[in-house]
């Protein structure tokens, strides 16, 4: 009986807050097929999706990117290494065309195997006094000196980093 009650107060004072916003009976939420905006291909090689990934957009993070080296790569880096550098020659203009034809062919060297490079080199490229490169540096925190000091007992420190 109570239900039956509130349910003509109802009707007759509340207003239904959840009805969609008063459409008209002649206008529809999605529009008919024919009447949708045309598709036009993106402008730019950014808007494509298929040669436009994610990693090569997302700046926040520093994703480690692959280096990959042959053996002959590998051999001509030990050989620029080992060898002494010799200055270039000054070129005068009239020697210009001799100097350009000259310098193409001493381009064209020959590619000697990894194993011809090691076999060369008079001592080990690495050795207990001249150690490899580390990968990387470790952060150093510098403690200010306005730090105060952990009592004991203390269990959770706060420590000011700068």
């Amino acid at each position: 009986m109570l239900k039956k009650f509130w349910s003509a107060v109802g009707k007759r004072v509340w207003i239904d807050d959840y009805k969609p916003a008063n459409l008209f009976a002649d206008s529809f939420r999605v529009k008919a097929p024919a009447n949708q905006p045309t598709f036009d291909m993106p402008k730019f090689e950014a808007s494509k999706i298929s040669s436009n990934p994610y990693y090569k957009r997302d700046t926040r993070r520093n994703y480690p990117r692959l280096a990959v080296y042959s053996q002959a790569d590998v051999a001509q880096i030990i050989s620029l290494q080992v060898s002494p550098k010799i200055a270039q020659p000054e070129v005068s203009a009239s020697n210009s065309e001799n100097a350009v034809s000259e310098q193409q062919s001493s381009q064209v060297a020959t590619t000697k195997s990894l194993n011809e490079i090691i076999s060369t080199l008079n001592s080990p490229i690495y050795s207990q006094t001249n150690l490899p490169p580390t990968p990387g540096t470790p952060y150093v925190y510098n403690f200010s000196n306005e730090q105060d000091e952990q009592e004991p007992g203390q269990y959770y420190p706060m420590y000011k980093v700068y």
